[in-house]
Formats: structure tokens, C-alpha cells, sequence
């Protein structure tokens, strides 16, 4: 079984307060496509791993408040938002990775059988890398849609650079989006 785990897609990380438009919504359109395929197969789970912050956290000192709790920016973005399917668990984070101190590696061992991470989201040097460790620690296959991810204001080579730090040290799938909906 696999979990589409999708890393804060929230309006504040596109176009809110660290707004990210540009990058965001190139990957959009990828995610929206494997989000329907996963919807459509009993054998996905799907993940919204987001930010939801409050005051104290600290993430404000570094990134200034973002996706604070009960605002229009910590929704996931229309595109996106969850339909209250079954297989759709919402992962509120404080943290970086989706793992950190929060129940998802719990959530996910809840379905029988999931042993593969697939991951899209902001930011592939932040958020999707901090994702993809805490998923090597737990044992998963990582599978990483390279159109499905972006970096934060970042060029296309530091993306680049980003995903093969993800294949390199934790053994990461580096794929594309096309190539997953062909082999499911």
C-alpha cells in the first residue's frame, strides 16, 4: 500500500505569508493528478502533512507567522483540499518533517501493508527533505515526483540539487508523476 503524502499545500505557502506562487503552481496540476489517482485506488492512502502553527511555535522565530491555527492561511488550497474520503488523514505539523511529533507513522500503520511514501509538496530542501528522512528512519520506500515538488524561491538547478540529495542519502526514488500513474 502506498500513502500520497502531501507536504503544505496550504494558502499561506502559495500565496500567503511566505508565498511561494510562482514554484507552487507549476506542481499543482501534478499533484491534483496523482491526488485523483490515489482517490481512486483502494490501495492509496492520502496524506495532508501541514503546517499549523500557534504563537509560540518555533518555526515563528525563523519563518514569521504562517499557517497560523483557525486562519484562511493553514487551509490546504482549493485545488487540494481534502473530500472527507476514508483513506485521507490530516497530519497537522509543527515541524519540518511529517513525522516529527506528530501520530502519522501510528496513522499509517493503521492500514495493512503500507510500506511506500510518495511525496509532494514545499519545500524539496526543507519540508520535503525533513519528510523523506523521517520516512528512511521508519523503513519506508521513498518515492519522490520530482514536477511535484518545488523549493522556495529557488532555481530549477538547486531543486535538482535538492532531489538528488534525497536520492543519494536516503536511497529516494527520483520519479515523475507520468511515470507513477503508468506503473499503477
Amino acid at each position: 500500500m502506498k500513502a500520497l503524502i502531501m507536504v503544505d499545500m496550504l494558502n499561506d505557502f502559495v500565496d500567503g505569508a511566505i508565498a511561494n506562487q510562482e514554484n507552487a503552481n507549476k506542481i499543482i496540476p501534478k499533484i491534483q493528478q496523482l491526488l485523483e489517482h490515489a482517490r481512486n485506488n483502494p490501495d492509496w492512502l492520502i496524506v495532508y502533512a501541514n503546517d499549523l502553527h500557534t504563537e509560540k511555535d518555533r518555526e515563528m522565530e525563523v519563518w514569521g507567522p504562517h499557517a497560523m491555527e483557525g486562519t484562511k492561511g493553514a487551509e490546504v488550497i482549493e485545488a487540494l483540499k481534502p473530500t472527507g474520503l476514508n483513506r485521507e488523514i490530516i497530519s497537522p505539523k509543527k515541524f519540518y518533517g511529517a513525522f516529527d511529533q506528530t501520530n502519522l507513522d501510528e496513522e499509517l500503520k493503521k492500514f495493512d501493508k503500507v510500506d511506500e511514501v510518495v511525496i509532494t509538496g514545499q519545500h524539496t530542501n526543507c519540508c520535503i527533505r525533513h519528510t523523506s528522512y523521517n520516512s528512511f528512519m521508519r523503513n519506508y520506500i521513498i518515492t519522490v515526483p520530482s514536477d511535484c515538488v518545488c523549493l522556495y524561491k529557488g532555481t530549477e538547478a538547486d531543486n535538482t540539487e535538492a532531489l538528488k540529495y534525497l536520492k543519494d542519502i536516503y536511497g529516494a526514488r527520483i520519479t515523475t508523476s507520468e511515470e507513477i500513474l503508468k506503473s499503477n
